[in-house]
This record gives C-alpha cells, structure tokens and sequence, in this order.
C-alpha cells in the first residue's frame, strides 16, 4: 500500500503520452432524478469538477463513457458497448476505447474530487500491468484507478460471465493501492446527499 504525496500538475515523466481520461457518464441516475454529471454543483456542475481534476493533474485526452452528458461537458462520447450493465461495463468500454497505455477511470459524481488526488494515484508510475487503486483506510475504492488497457479482456471475460460487480476485476489481477482522503471518494446517489457534500458534510 502506498500513501503517495499529492503533488498537481504535469503527470509524472514515466507514464509518457501514454495516459487518458475517462468519466463513467452511463448509469441511469435513477435516484437522483436527473443527469448527475451535469448537476449544479458550486459555480460549475459535479461533472465538470471531476473533468478540472483529471487535466488539472494533466491527464489529457478525456471522453466521457456512455450517456448523453459529454456535450454538456465538452467531452467527446465513448458509447456505451454494454448499455445498462454498470461500471463494469463503462470500464470495459473505456479501456477498448483507450486501445493502448493507461486509463484513469472516475465516475462522474465525485464533486469533491480535485487534481492533487488525481495526482497521488499517479506518483507510484506504471508498473508492469498492475492497476492502481484509491483506497481509503485500506479498503479499495475501485471507481477511482488507473488502469492499462490490458486489463479490457479481463473485464469484458467477466462480463461474458454475468459478472456485473465492478470489485470483480481485483480478485483476477494484481494491484496497488494508494490512500486518498475520503472525500476524493464521496458521491452522490441523491439531490439531499449532494446538498450536503456541497454544504462541507461528507
């Protein structure tokens, strides 16, 4: 496990050219009633946030995976290539998408997800197809990771199986974590629980 030192800016010199963005735009946001990416949230939306935190923390290119939030984010759209089957299936599409190299994959309501946690998850560098996982307290928050492309077969074989669990993939590979604080992690399934991370609760 490492607690890395969260540092922005330009992504350490290791990981090359080879690393992009990805924000799972697909889930039917079912209770919060309406698009959670483009939720009002501060003086942008919780979507765009999350987008400031990846090219911030210089992740670039970024594209939004499934949904219909990615022009309202400036995003181009990776559709979906198993609409409706969860993160699991926004993760598989995001690493076809990627074809090569490194993904970091985040959901798109982390509000408070700013480019210094970003930035902690990619100090330890790319290390031989081993995704990094944000943990909090050493529990892996498997949302929130960079992930190589070479992790897309494994993620589509679960799939193939009924597999819908996105943890599942952790139990197939090997992996490292890094701590992030919690909040780097806190969501939003309803407009109250928005309120409230808005309002300084976690």
């Amino acid at each position: 496990m490492t607690a890395a030192t969260p540092s922005a800016g330009r992504p350490p010199p290791a990981w090359g050219e080879a690393l992009v963005g990805a924000v799972l735009c697909g889930g039917r946001s079912s209770r919060f009633g309406a698009d959670k990416a483009l939720a009002p949230f501060g003086s942008s939306t919780v979507g765009d946030r999350v987008v400031t935190a990846l090219r911030d923390a210089g992740v670039d290119p970024v594209a939004a995976i499934g949904g219909t939030a990615g022009d309202g984010l400036g995003l181009p759209t990776i559709a979906d290539r198993r609409p409706g089957e969860g993160p699991l299936a926004g993760l598989a599409t995001a690493l076809v998408w990627a074809r090569t190299g490194w993904v970091v994959v985040v959901p798109c309501d982390l509000p408070l997800l700013d480019s210094a946690h970003v930035a902690a998850l990619l100090a330890p560098g790319p290390e031989s197809d081993r995704p990094i996982v944000a943990t909090v307290d050493g529990v892996p928050k498997v949302s929130l990771a960079v992930w190589p492309t070479s992790c897309a077969r494994v993620a589509l074989r679960l799939l193939d199986d009924d597999e819908r669990r996105f943890r599942a993939v952790l139990d197939e590979v090997a992996w490292r974590g890094v701590e992030v604080p919690p909040e780097a992690v806190a969501d939003a399934d309803t407009p109250e629980e928005l309120a409230r991370l808005e309002a300084g609760g976690r």
